[in-house]
């Protein structure tokens, strides 16, 4: 048992509420992808962010920053983390705010080296050896917080650390659990552990690591469960408002727990419907408006952002839809500022349909016929032995190409390096060949105009 000290002159010993800043999955030493502004890229790496978050815990005046694992990015280890992450830490040591963490599958043998440049009155590594450790925050010398945290002691972790949990040593302390692991995610490499299991631990508040989108897990019977996600957005399977937490706890009562959206680049997918459009204007039309609501949204959300970075997904029946593959990209690219944000198109993907009648086109007799009925069984998910050796074989071809070493190098492009992509399933396929199957009755049919009468 490791005790953290902390005084406070200005909170009376009757007001035992505890304020905290929480984050995770920094990566110190990554920049945000997709981002063409060198400029913005710097300003809105993840060291700049570290130095944001030591900023707002500063002026929040919290108790302590409380930090999930993955500080320091697995390609950018020692060097370059440990510059800006010890000035941060002193800097929150001089502010009277400790610091506890934990270490995830990025940073397992990293901080051990930090630690021999930090004075370990100032810094908290808990559960090293991936074994549980608990420390104590303390006010005008009573005990206010325990912290309960377990690290990764190497690179993979198959079991979940719940069962070794220690029991509490106090049951009228309220406790804070801090692990960097994969919830729900059965058969994980990074630590999995269920949800329920860590709802029913008897604690006040958990706070996660490992995925990067912000996800807070309510209850109203167990603790409610925070993965603060990446603070600054890093790639475009990141979306949404990214930025540190802000958590209360009086008692074994959570008072406050809401994001400080402070990610300079904000991601996001939208869904642009283009039914009924049959003109290049019309087109432009309908992908410029979709631009500037989502740039709206983001604008006068109280963000900090300074680009959106759009993905726009391309919907309905149109007649334009054989053309939208060559129309969409000379639209990536497309900027709109606005009240300080920047909105930036950086990918167009065609999910648009054809204006065709399947049901009619299903009952020829010809290839555009068959075509036409194996696109009615895979929609309906109706799959009779031709379908289904269809399926199995998309399905095969889908997991052979997850499996091929020469996309390895990309993972880092636009994920966590480490996580691995669910394996391509039957659905996954079905879906695949719907909108392929769309896209190439829509190229046969125009091929054979002399026909168009029967559609």
């Amino acid at each position: 048992i490791r005790q953290i000290g902390y005084c406070s002159d200005d909170l009376s010993e009757d007001n035992m509420s505890v304020r905290l800043l929480v984050t995770g999955d920094i990566h110190i030493g990554r920049r945000p992808t997709r981002v063409p502004d060198a400029n913005l890229a710097e300003r809105a790496s993840a060291a700049k962010m570290w130095n944001k978050i030591v900023d707002r815990a500063i002026d929040e005046r919290v108790d302590a920053v409380l930090l999930s694992g993955d500080i320091v990015d697995h390609e950018n280890r020692y060097y370059e983390a440990t510059g800006p992450f010890e000035k941060g830490i002193v800097r929150l040591a001089d502010a009277r705010i400790q610091t506890c963490a934990v270490a995830g599958n990025h940073d397992w043998d990293v901080f051990p080296r930090i630690l021999r440049q930090l004075n370990p009155q100032l810094f908290h590594f808990l559960g090293r050896g991936g074994r549980w450790e608990e420390a104590f925050l303390e006010r005008e010398g009573r005990r206010i917080l325990r912290i309960v945290g377990w690290s990764f002691p190497d690179q993979y972790v198959l079991r979940s650390p719940l069962e070794d949990l220690p029991a509490r040593s106090d049951a009228a302390l309220p406790t804070v659990g801090l692990l960097h692991a994969d919830v729900d995610a059965s058969g994980s490499k990074f630590c999995p552990v269920r949800l329920s299991e860590l709802q029913a631990t008897g604690l006040a508040f958990w706070v996660l690591g490992h995925i990067h989108k912000p996800q807070h897990y309510t209850s109203k019977s167990g603790p409610h469960v925070l993965n603060p996600g990446s603070p600054q957005a890093l790639a475009p399977d990141e979306p949404g408002p990214h930025g540190p937490w802000l958590v209360e706890i009086e008692g074994a009562r959570l008072v406050d727990c809401r994001q400080l959206p402070l990610s300079l680049v904000r991601y996001e997918d939208r869904d642009v419907d283009l039914a009924g459009v049959s003109s290049d204007d019309d087109f432009d039309t309908r992908v410029y408006a979709a631009m500037l609501t989502a740039l709206e949204a983001v604008a006068g959300g109280g963000q900090q952002a300074e680009l959106l970075s759009l993905r726009l997904n391309l919907t309905g029946s149109t007649t334009l839809c054989g053309r939208i593959g060559s129309l969409a990209p000379k639209r990536e690219g497309w900027e709109r500022p606005w009240a300080g944000v920047t909105a930036r198109i950086d990918k167009c993907t065609n999910r648009t349909r054809p204006t065709i009648d399947l049901a009619t086109r299903s009952q020829q007799n010809d290839l555009l016929g068959v075509l036409a009925r194996t696109l009615v069984a895979l929609e309906r998910n109706e799959v009779d032995d031709s379908v289904a050796g269809l399926l199995d074989d998309a399905t095969a071809r889908l997991q052979e190409v997850r499996r091929a070493s020469a996309y390895r190098g990309l993972d880092g492009a636009y994920r966590d390096p480490s996580s691995e992509d669910p394996v391509p399933t039957q659905e996954d396929a079905r879906k695949v060949l719907v909108a392929q199957g769309w896209q190439l009755l829509e190229a046969l049919r125009a091929q054979v105009p002399e026909r168009e009468e029967t559609l």
